[in-house]
């Protein structure tokens, strides 16, 4: 082998492999947690669609006002579940919807809040999340808007009547109040959905010599949805329903 050549081929063999993408996720079942097999539905969506890619992304659990902090510094290349305001917030990259959940009102199944618009609930008090970007319109509604560090806070500052209302995503409040006695029975969703939210996984843009990781993921839910593994995922996650 000719000298030169020779030293090409070493050069090459002596690169790095390309590096795996760093995610930022938060406790947020039943999409995503440390405490649920795979790490949540979205979670193992995510790592799926990376697989077949020949990616094992790195994926984090942090705080989400901490994980925005990270995003923005470029410590990750994306996160997930994020909401379209969260997206617009951070200027990232939005990949295809993976799920759409129904944005509205838990309350005391005693104590009931009927309206038909937002207007009739001028004054309430309903706990938020640090962080998380609620639509706007939601916020500017007039409600009283008090923060928590997580969900599952704020439902049960509502069983002890510190508030009137929380902000939540159906699916997750109805798993989190199913999976606590103490509020098991005395929260309920309170009709109707003010949102239809579609979750995604926000990408940073790509810096120079970096894998376009959104173009990658699409790449890979294509795949899933073709093999109908990402179908056999949501099924497996769909359990405690």
């Amino acid at each position: 082998m000719p000298r030169s050549l020779c030293l090409v081929v070493l050069a090459l063999l002596c690169l790095p492999l390309a590096a795996e993408p760093r995610l930022a996720t938060l406790e947020y079942p039943p999409y995503s947690s440390q405490a649920l097999p795979s790490g949540g539905s979205i979670v193992e969506l995510t790592r799926s669609a990376f697989a077949t890619q020949g990616y094992a992304p790195q994926i984090d659990f942090l705080p989400w006002a901490r994980a925005r902090a990270e995003l923005r510094d470029g410590s990750y290349q994306g996160a997930l579940a994020l909401w379209p305001q969260e997206i617009k917030e951070e200027k990232l990259t939005a990949s295809r919807p993976l799920f759409y959940s129904e944005l509205g009102l838990f309350v005391r199944q005693s104590d009931p809040q009927p309206f038909t618009r937002l207007a009739d609930l001028r004054g309430r008090k309903v706990g938020i999340v640090r962080g998380y970007g609620y639509p706007p319109r939601l916020l500017e509604s007039g409600l009283l808007p008090e923060e928590a560090v997580d969900d599952i806070s704020n439902l049960r500052k509502l069983a002890a009547r510190r508030f009137d209302l929380v902000l939540l995503e159906r699916v997750v409040g109805e798993y989190l109040v199913a999976g606590d006695a103490e509020l098991r029975g005395r929260l309920v969703w309170q009709e109707p959905a003010l949102e239809r939210i579609p979750l995604v996984v926000g990408f940073t843009k790509p810096r120079a010599g970096q894998p376009d990781w959104a173009a990658i993921f699409e790449r890979g839910l294509r795949e899933l949805h073709a093999s109908g593994e990402y179908m056999r995922i949501l099924k497996r996650h769909n359990s405690w329903r």
